[in-house]
């Protein structure tokens, strides 16, 4: 049968219907060109790959000479205006009936290497592959994977293995969003098998808790595809299983490609052993503009006297919101009694400590008019906020406020709580570690979001020292402060810093905006 198939194909090529076009291809039509010689060679005998491919090329070739004609024609000056607009109809009449047949070519062209790996005819396959409309598969991969390392180096393999990398990668950054650790652990493991380093870094990650030892393979895997982030976690994990000589090697290399937190790492290294080499170190990262290091680094130096130096690292670290450096800048000058500058930056604050130090302000009349009343409210919301040793405060003040004043305050008080139950029926509680954990429990979060991640994603930086990941958020912008109600997902999401480091956080959904009691 495909004798005489192949026969009648050569006779009617032999007729005028032949692979040869009837004039040069035109460049608008120049992407056919591959399709076109390797047909011609399926016709003429030069190659093969099944009958259907033989027939589907003949149909092609075809197609591709008459629109090729007409695409030739059109170009003639003699042309006139009519004539010239029925030939860019018919041109287009032509290009789609013929971009249809190369469509079922390619189809068969599909079928037919499929049907060479099932015969594990290498010849017939590679012949496949290498038509312009076949495009490649997943089959066709392994299939020259399991001929591995004969195929390797395959530019067609290679680029496949990049872009399903990429795909897996993006599916299981999307898993993990969801709460979803398990699958995007798999995930993002099949895109580290395909030699992506990235993915292999991310597998690390998720092994970290899991399987520390798994953790290093991948993190090894991740270093040898150039990524040096994963230095630090590999210090990481080789010092907590006791490792410290090895740690220190990735903890050095991390630090030395300029990874602050590496560098802040050190310092911990170091402190107890070596304290001018932690302290070296620590100078490093506060350089860097690491806010945890801006804070440790400027309490030292104000410990050694050097004031200038210790209050501005403080600074810089408060202001990039790191709540231990405000709350430890309020205390410090309230302490040194410079209270204007204390109660400037406290009052921006929205801790149980900011609110306690306030308190204190109110009740000393220090930088502030001496209000006990207001003394006793901010006392309240400090306990409130979780600083119950401050109700030994509200016992104090209240003996010190007239009976008058006393009631003013109880009854101040007695509407801070309503308004506290008010919000807390209409914004939810104070985020707390087991509560968060539940799904579809509706929670009050106050604090700075950051840039945003994804579309209406953002993380909050809590005025309670945590952080939240905020999801379809509504109205927000970087660096806005917000104070809202929130639903939480009952899962965490991976979050990655700009440094690549990562944290689990707890995911919440945005409800609407609240309003404080004192802000009302």
């Amino acid at each position: 049968m495909r004798f005489s198939l192949l026969t009648l194909v050569s006779l009617l090529f032999f007729l005028g219907c032949g692979p040869e076009l009837s004039a040069p291809l035109h460049p608008k039509l120049s992407k056919y060109e591959t399709s076109y010689t390797q047909c011609t060679d399926f016709l003429k005998g030069k190659s093969e790959l099944s009958s259907d491919v033989e027939t589907g090329c003949d149909q092609f070739v075809k197609r591709l000479d008459q629109v090729n004609k007409t695409a030739n024609e059109l170009e003639s000056s003699k042309l006139k205006k009519g004539e010239r607009q029925q030939k860019k109809i018919l041109y287009v009449r032509q290009l789609n009936r013929m971009q249809l047949q190369y469509k079922k070519l390619s189809e068969a062209v599909k079928e037919g290497t499929l049907q060479a790996i099932e015969d594990d005819n290498e010849e017939k396959f590679l012949k496949g592959i290498a038509f312009p409309g076949n495009i490649f598969i997943t089959p066709y991969y392994d299939y020259m994977k399991s001929k591995s390392p004969k195929y390797d180096n395959n530019k067609q393999l290679l680029a496949y293995q990049k872009e399903e990398s990429k795909r897996l990668m993006s599916v299981a950054y999307r898993q993990l969003k969801q709460g979803k650790k398990a699958k995007a652990l798999a995930t993002f493991e099949k895109s580290a098998n395909l030699g992506n380093a990235l993915a292999a870094r991310q597998t690390g990650k998720l092994y970290e808790k899991r399987n520390p030892s798994k953790a290093i393979e991948w993190h090894q895997k991740a270093v040898d595809g150039g990524i040096k982030a994963s230095y630090l976690n590999l210090g990481r994990l080789y010092e907590a299983k006791g490792q410290k000589d090895v740690a220190l090697e990735w903890y050095l290399k991390a630090a030395n490609d300029n990874n602050a937190k590496a560098q802040y790492q050190l310092y911990t290294f170091f402190k107890d052993s070596s304290k001018n080499k932690a302290l070296s170190w620590l100078d490093k990262a506060a350089e860097a503009n690491y806010p945890p290091a801006q804070y440790t680094y400027g309490v030292i130096l104000l410990e050694e006297g050097n004031v200038r130096k210790g209050i501005d690292l403080l600074q810089q670290s408060s202001q990039s919101n790191y709540v231990k450096a405000s709350d430890f800048l309020g205390q410090y000058y309230y302490d040194h009694k410079l209270y204007a500058r204390a109660f400037k930056l406290l009052a921006q604050s929205k801790t149980a400590t900011s609110y306690y130090l306030q308190a204190k302000m109110f009740e000393e009349g220090a930088g502030v008019a001496q209000d006990y009343r207001k003394a006793y409210s901010l006392y309240t919301r400090a306990v409130v906020l979780g600083k119950s040793d401050a109700q030994k405060d509200i016992d104090r003040i209240t003996g010190l406020l007239s009976k008058e004043q006393h009631a003013m305050a109880m009854k101040e008080s007695e509407i801070l709580n309503a308004n506290m139950k008010t919000m807390i029926k209409e914004c939810g509680v104070i985020p707390d570690t087991k509560k968060i954990k539940k799904r579809n429990k509706k929670f009050h979060i106050s604090g700075v979001a950051s840039a945003p991640v994804g579309k209406r994603s953002f993380i909050i930086y809590g005025d309670d020292g945590e952080d939240y990941y905020l999801l379809k958020a509504k109205n927000i912008k970087e660096d806005d402060r917000v104070n809202i109600s929130v639903l939480s997902t009952g899962s965490t999401a991976v979050i990655t810093s700009d440094d690549e480091d990562s944290t689990d956080i707890y995911q919440f959904t945005y409800l609407k905006e609240c309003v404080l009691p004192d802000e009302e």
